[in-house]
């Protein structure tokens, strides 16, 4: 479920469920390093569908101030990767929540660089799918060779 920008809860579609899946997962693994026993808290999740509504947490009392997609959340943390987890190294948290605020943070400050790279390649997709190739020809020269084949058996040997 997702809110939209009224703040009514809309539901995620097939391709949108699987992204949310995908993301749970990498932040689940790779950034908080749970293993397959473990799962995220309820309130760690709020947090995490926040970063895609533009807010500090999911919830309806506040207008949304963005709508980045889950797809957009996940490139931004695997560029960020490095980064979370050379951070959070040597930092001692009170809890799970106040350490997946620091790593939200690190991924606000840096989503919309990666929103807007992921945006110039859709359109530079966009553009050379609608290059019109039909009348591009190619009319290059043909070799000619300038040199006789000399047959000498003297260096088979050799090999």
């Amino acid at each position: 479920m997702r809110r939209n920008a009224a703040g009514d809860v809309k539901k995620l579609s097939q391709k949108e469920n699987e992204n949310w899946k995908q993301l749970y997962n990498y932040v689940k693994k790779e950034i908080l390093l749970y293993d397959d026993s473990q799962k995220i808290p309820s309130d760690l999740v709020l947090i995490l569908k926040g970063i895609a509504s533009g807010k500090a947490i999911d919830n309806k009392r506040y207008a949304d101030q963005a709508e980045y997609s889950f797809d957009v959340i996940l490139y931004t943390f695997k560029a960020c990767k490095s980064k979370i987890l050379n951070s959070i190294h040597g930092l001692d948290f009170n809890s799970e929540r106040s350490k997946m605020v620091y790593i939200s943070k690190i991924i606000e400050g840096n989503i919309n660089d990666i929103y807007l790279r992921l945006k110039q390649v859709e359109e530079s997709k966009s553009k050379t799918e609608q290059i019109k190739t039909d009348n591009l020809t190619h009319e290059g020269a043909e070799y000619k060779l300038k040199t006789q084949n000399v047959k000498n058996n003297k260096l088979n040997d050799l090999w």
